[in-house]
This record gives structure tokens, sequence and C-alpha cells, in this order.
């Protein structure tokens, strides 16, 4: 189904829910959680939009950083 049509075969005001994905090497899980928290709510649908490719870098010490 498309979005246009979520929206105009609608009979009340309908909502949805735009979110940024995590960044690489934090885990898909929090994007899970965050979908299941907002589902509560009951939006026409869920956006998950997309970003440049970033990555999560630990400082190990001595200057040297490891990405994630």
């Amino acid at each position: 189904m498309k979005i246009i049509d979520l929206i105009t075969d609608s009979k009340h005001t309908a909502f949805s829910f735009e979110i940024l994905p995590p960044l690489k090497g934090t885990g898909i899980g929090k994007l899970y959680d965050m979908i299941d928290t907002l589902r509560e709510f009951n939006p026409k649908y869920i956006n998950i939009t997309t970003h440049r490719s970033e990555y999560v870098y630990t400082d190990i010490g001595n200057g040297l950083y490891q990405q994630n």
C-alpha cells in the first residue's frame, strides 16, 4: 500500500513518525525498541530515514581509536 493511500483512506486525523536509524556499530536493538514504543500510539506508518554513513569510534588508549 502506498503512503498516499493510507492518508486519503483515513477517516480520522492521521500521523506518522520519522526516525533515524542508530549509528553503525551501536546495534539494531535500539531501533526495534523505539519502534515498539511508537507502535503504542498507532501511527499510520513509521518512516526510518537514512543518513550518511557514520561510525562510532572507541578510544582504546595511546591515541588509538577502534571503529565499531
